[in-house]
């Protein structure tokens, strides 16, 4: 590419000679360079047209330096008809790359608030088609479209280097990650990892979600994104990180695990009527004796496949109460369900009471919020207050504050406003808590004993094989999902009284259905419980076979679910005595990697001076160790001071005695399993008010 300058006339000389320079090198370099004698010619014409520009300058106006893009009036008019005539102009002015404020160019522009999702759609496809693609779409949580133009390659020489070529290429369509959260959601990260991308947050792919107040890891993926700036997003999200990126051609749905790990510690164990007047190494060795009892006998029979209790959620109003009050069309209930709050909360955080934690705050946050909008103090300031990682609630306000067309008493369409996972969020909560009683009736009635009547999936279609089991908006494994458009979904079928005394069907092939329009139901008193659990007042006065209603969405086919549950592999335990609560007992895997990368920063010079007098054997073992002695190193950081001798051979600190006892349980569960329902099996049932239990329990 022949290099050029910008000179006044008095500097052309000078310039004239570092051009031909270039040239003349150009000609010795490059096998391919025109003849001297064109190039030459090339030389004179350009000399002669430099000289007169100095000239031209003054005395001709400066003409466009692009044509500007005409877009056909009957194409505006299309636009304006359907997202009206500020947001049709505007997608004009942005395609034509017009100055905006500040005399900048425009990147991105916002319709109003759209609320009919077919219209929202035929305006993204017009976009596309108008425009040619150079303009992206897309919308946001108040139903508003987001126009941004796409960026144009204006230099298409090809980078050069490793790095430029790897970013400017990806080996794939989807950006493979692995995505570490701390106690946040895991549609809440990911919607913040959008957010920083500009991507949607459809875009991102997980195969589960996995539990707020956890510590936890998920390969995820998102497509069309560079990894350089996914990387970037780490230190800029709380509580997120992601790392060991990889580009594949297949993005990861939901549904794509067989089950989950879980590494859980339960502190300051006792086994009830043990007292603490024993030592606490005889405590230790009962607790071990007991607690690996029960672990072997759950192995062997398994338990309830009970719905976990944070299915039900955490406010006020549990979210199965907002999903029975949908269901029986108590629209306006469920809305003002959906904003509970506590006023105890909502008046400390309105009085500037609040808590510094950032969890925290928000909670207080939403409380007050809700109370400004219930009460009718100050509605406008709700939407404002509401922290954003409260969807529903933010949706929900947004809707019910809208000016014109009566959406302040539009509460069913404020109900569908909400994302379709969380609404869907509310109705299986009401089937699983429906499910969850029924469990129990027949397990009370029947015990592991299979009778007539019960279910079990149909032969002519099996059980998908494990990693490949359907899920439900909610994460929830099911054996078989029923919609309108699925024609070969699994089924199930009763069994007859001879099938159930033949031996050929255990406790663990049985099924319940969760309410819905496309299950059947046991044959027998278990399938007449459906009806009057549902059909209470307290429940909704409900029908099990009536579950269809006039939105599509609020309409529940119904899943089959497994009655009985089992470990995918065989758990282990192990116990650790204490004395600080607060010290970590067992490493996160961020803490894993950090204190990896510390440990081989730490060693890198010790390793390169033993280099020459190690042998091969040695640096395997080395290495072998090497993780381990770094997240030891890690944990005694993260947790709780404790007692050093000084170099002066002073204790620097009191090291208290260890009398408390620690659990960390780790198991394996399938996709459809909660650890919490483990759990409460393993440590038994809770003491009731004059000390005594039910069960045997550690």
């Amino acid at each position: 590419m022949v290099r050029s300058y910008i000179c006044d006339a008095l500097d052309w000389e000078k310039t004239r000679d570092r051009y031909d320079a270039v040239l003349s090198r150009r000609r010795c370099t490059n096998p391919r360079a025109k003849s001297p004698q064109r190039i030459d010619k090339t030389q004179e014409q350009k000399r002669t047209e430099a000289q007169r520009k100095p000239e031209e300058s003054h005395n001709s106006e400066p003409g466009p330096t692009e044509p500007v893009e005409v877009v056909p009036p009957k194409d505006i008019a299309v636009l304006t008809s359907l997202a009206g005539e500020k947001f049709a102009q505007d997608l004009v002015k942005l395609f034509q790359g017009t100055m905006g404020e500040n005399d900048q160019e425009m990147t991105q522009v916002k319709s109003g608030p759209l609320d009919d999702k077919s219209k929202r759609g035929q305006i993204h496809g017009e976009i596309r088609r108008i425009f040619q693609s150079k303009i992206g779409t897309t919308t946001d949580d108040s139903g508003a479209i987001i126009a941004l133009k796409s960026w144009k390659k204006k230099n298409k020489r090809k980078p050069r280097g490793t790095r430029a070529e790897t970013d400017a290429t990806p080996a794939g369509e989807y950006l493979h990650f692995t995505l570490y959260k701390d106690n946040r959601d895991t549609m809440d990260a990911v919607n913040q990892i959008a957010r920083m991308l500009r991507a949607r947050p459809q875009a991102v792919g997980y195969a589960g979600t996995k539990d707020r107040r956890a510590s936890t890891s998920q390969r995820c993926s998102v497509r069309h994104a560079n990894k350089r700036a996914l990387a970037g997003t780490n230190g800029k999200i709380w509580g997120v990180a992601t790392g060991n990126y990889e580009y594949r051609d297949e993005p990861i749905h939901l549904g794509q695990l067989r089950g989950n790990e879980f590494v859980i510690t339960l502190k300051n164990c006792a086994i009830v009527g043990n007292g603490a007047e024993n030592s606490v190494s005889e405590r230790l060795e009962t607790m071990k004796a007991n607690v690996q009892k029960a672990m072997e006998h759950m192995a062997a029979h398994g338990w309830i496949n009970y719905f976990g209790h944070q299915r039900f959620g955490t406010h006020q109003v549990g979210t199965h109460q907002i999903g029975q009050l949908i269901l029986a069309d108590k629209m306006e209930q469920a809305v003002l369900a959906v904003l509970s709050y506590d006023p105890e909360i909502a008046q400390k955080a309105a009085d500037g009471l609040l808590p510094t934690e950032a969890t925290k705050r928000d909670e207080y946050l939403r409380h007050q919020a809700c109370m400004l909008y219930k009460t009718g103090q100050d509605p406008e300031k709700a939407v404002k207050l509401i922290p954003p990682r409260y969807s529903a609630e933010t949706c929900v306000l947004r809707h019910l504050t809208r000016q014109g067309n009566g959406s302040q008493k539009d509460h069913s369409g404020a109900l569908v406003h909400i994302t379709r996972g969380l609404r869907s969020m509310y109705l299986h909560a009401y089937q699983s808590y429906v499910w969850n009683h029924t469990a129990s009736r027949r397990w009370q009635q029947h015990g592991g004993t299979v009778i007539k009547g019960d279910l079990v999936i149909a032969e002519a279609g099996a059980v998908p094989p494990a990693g490949e089991e359907n899920q439900d908006e909610d994460d929830d494994g099911i054996v078989h999902p029923i919609d309108d458009e699925d024609e070969a979904a699994v089924r199930a079928r009763p069994l007859s009284e001879e099938e159930a005394s033949s031996g050929r069907f255990t406790i663990h092939d049985v099924v319940l259905p969760t309410p819905g329009y496309d299950v059947i139901y046991p044959d027998n008193e278990i399938g007449e419980f459906y009806k009057e659990f549902m059909g209470r007042h307290e429940n909704g006065g409900l029908d099990p076979t009536n579950m269809r209603r006039r939105r599509r969405e609020f309409s529940l086919p119904g899943r089959y679910r497994k009655l009985m549950n089992r470990f995918l592999a065989p758990p282990t335990i192990s116990f650790k005595l204490y004395s600080e609560d607060t010290e970590q007992m067992h490493p996160t895997d961020l803490d894993i990697v950090k204190a990896t990368t510390r440990g081989n920063d730490s060693k890198r010079k010790r390793r390169d001076d033993e280099e020459g007098a190690e042998g091969v054997s040695g640096k395997r073992a080395k290495a072998e160790g090497a993780t381990a002695e770094a997240v030891d190193e890690c944990v005694k950081d993260e947790a709780a001071p404790v007692a050093e001798v000084g170099d002066g051979g002073e204790r620097e600190a009191p090291e208290p005695e260890p009398t408390k006892i620690a659990a960390i349980v780790k198991f394996q569960l399938g996709s459809s399993a909660y650890a919490t329902v483990t759990l409460r099996e393993l440590m038994g049932d809770v003491p009731d008010a004059d000390g005594t239990l039910s069960e045997t329990a550690a």
